[in-house]
This record gives C-alpha cells, sequence and structure tokens, in this order.
C-alpha cells in the first residue's frame, strides 16, 4: 500500500488558491485606479432629486453635472442611470432619482 504525502497534496492546493486571490486583488485594485484616471474622484454623497412633470433624465443631468461633477452631462448621464439601475431614460413626475456628487 502507497503512503500518500498529504504535505504534497496540500501544496499543490494551495498554489491556485493564492493565484486566484492575487488575481483578484489586481483586477479590484485596477478598477478603481481606472476610474480616477478619466477624472473621478471618490463620491461623496448622494443627493436624491423630486422627479417633476416634463423632466428628463437628460434636463436632470444637465442641470447638475456642473454642480455634482467634474464630467461632461452625457457622461454624467450614464452614471445616473448606472447609480439608479435604470434600463432606459424614462423617468415619471413623483419619483426621486438619486445623482452621485463627486464635490465636497
Amino acid at each position: 500500500m502507497r503512503k500518500k504525502n498529504f504535505g504534497a497534496h496540500m501544496f499543490i492546493f494551495t498554489i491556485p488558491v493564492i493565484l486566484l486571490l492575487a488575481a483578484c486583488f489586481l483586477f479590484f485594485s485596477n478598477a478603481k485606479v481606472s476610474a480616477n484616471t478619466v477624472g473621478l474622484s471618490e463620491v461623496t454623497k448622494i443627493e436624491s432629486v423630486l422627479v417633476k412633470k416634463g423632466d428628463t433624465l437628460s434636463d436632470i443631468a444637465n442641470k447638475y453635472a456642473d454642480q455634482y461633477s467634474q464630467v461632461p452631462a452625457a457622461e454624467y448621464l450614464e452614471q445616473i442611470i448606472t447609480l439608479n439601475n435604470l434600463s432606459s431614460e424614462y423617468i415619471s413626475a413623483g419619483s426621486y432619482i438619486l445623482l452621485p456628487n463627486y464635490n465636497n
């Protein structure tokens, strides 16, 4: 009967786990760096805006882009869509829209 070498099996298992953890660390640390390289700093606050009759998401992005971010209104619009998990630009009066605020 052959003796099993537990240490060798543990070593073979440990190496892929370490490599996977290192890859995850590099992936997530690079995501933060790439966000900063496009001119975005950390979100300092989340603002909420009541949607009024006749408002469009583009109108809201145009109105608040300069006040709450340093990016063009079109890019700020995409950030609003992402933050609110919207599948389209349709919004209804009486609802609230969350706006990322990158300024103090």
